[in-house]
């Protein structure tokens, strides 16, 4: 197994200066657009690297340590599959969102339908169309909060790489063999952000950034064994907390702003923290230590022989998120009000 993660990091590292290379000479470059803070020209194509590194690697693992242990799953790799694609053809021709939210719904249905979806919610067992509705509707939630976050040089990688290390912990530990396969992803994962470190030279793109989030939203899909099933939704819920808190306050922005929900700002958790002062790379490590912080609370939870303080400490932690988001937003207002003699929601352009 060991084996199969280095080959995962080896060959992403590998790969990836090789998309960089053919990027700039075919100039495949990622758009300046409202909602992303950086300039000049990024590749984005760095999903292409950690899909296929872990492509490979999978196939290894498939190969030499299992015979049917992960066929349940196939719902989930096809739909992974799809959204992966489809992500990587709007890198290259900027699609329509109305177009990718098709192709995310087809994605979405091709999980729910099948005999993966939420069949419990702490220890109750859900009605099948409850199940798979709440289903189709959290993979649809997860694509685009992890989209929407993909914008500073390691935050969505660097998100990503925690919160499915710590998922892969989970499903080991509750008997789910699935969690070697989130490892060798995270590994994938940890050689891209070898190149999209400050100043990032390759970017996820639409491609890495929605597969990523599909892939987080497939934790809580998966049985596990013991007390680990009651809370593993909310656990999913938390770790995802700060691109789906993010993504809630987005749609409630445009909500009210009467603009649709597909338009670009910059008003998201990062570029609040950039507009009230933080640099960049200083704005990605403090989103990254709260993740971090996020999921070794949930790993306690492993060592708790209560279910109800696994609960009481996993809300906490929400409303802590909670909280620093609040507490972001009304720094950040008065930020602009202090700026333009004016109150604003959306942070300054940058000069």
């Amino acid at each position: 197994m060991f084996i199969c993660y280095i080959i995962a990091f080896l060959l992403c590292v590998l790969l990836t200066p090789l998309i960089i290379a053919l990027c700039k000479k075919f100039n495949w470059y990622d758009e300046v657009d409202p909602r992303k803070v950086h300039k000049g020209q990024i590749p984005r194509l760095g999903g292409v690297g950690i899909f296929f590194s872990f492509l490979i690697s999978l196939g290894i693992y498939i190969v030499f340590f299992v015979d049917s242990g992960l066929f349940h799953a196939l719902p989930a790799f096809i739909g992974g599959l799809m959204i992966f694609l489809f992500g990587v053809t709007d890198d290259f021709l900027n699609l329509r969102a109305k177009l990718k939210f098709l192709i995310q719904i087809l994605a979405a249905l091709v999980v729910s339908c099948s005999n993966l979806y939420i069949n419990s919610l702490f220890g109750f067992e859900l009605p099948p169309v409850l199940g798979r509705a709440g289903t189709f509707f959290w993979i649809l939630f997860l694509v685009n909060a992890y989209n929407l976050i993909d914008g500073l040089d390691l935050l969505c990688g660097g998100l990503s790489f925690i919160t499915l290390l710590t998922a892969g912990v989970f499903m080991i530990v509750g008997g789910q063999p699935v969690g070697f396969v989130y490892i060798i992803i995270c590994a994938s994962i940890l050689g891209f952000l070898v190149f999209n470190k400050p100043p990032a030279k390759i970017f996820l793109g639409d491609g890495g950034s929605q597969t990523l989030g599909f892939v987080v939203a497939m934790i809580p899909i998966f049985p596990l064994q013991g007390g680990m099933e009651y809370t593993k939704l909310l656990i999913a819920f938390i770790m995802a907390s700060i691109p789906v808190t993010d993504v809630i306050a987005a749609v409630w922005r445009r909500t009210r702003e009467h603009r649709s929900f597909f338009s670009a700002d910059r008003a998201h958790i990062h570029h609040k923290l950039v507009n009230i002062g933080l640099s960049k790379t200083a704005t990605a490590i403090c989103l990254l230590l709260i993740q971090l912080f996020i999921c070794l609370a949930c790993l306690s939870t492993l060592l708790m022989s209560k279910t109800r303080d696994a609960i009481i400490l996993l809300c906490v932690c929400i409303f802590l998120i909670w909280g620093f988001f609040i507490m972001v937003h009304y720094v950040n207002r008065m930020v602009n009000l202090k700026h333009t003699g004016h109150l604003a929601d959306a942070p300054q352009a940058e000069h």
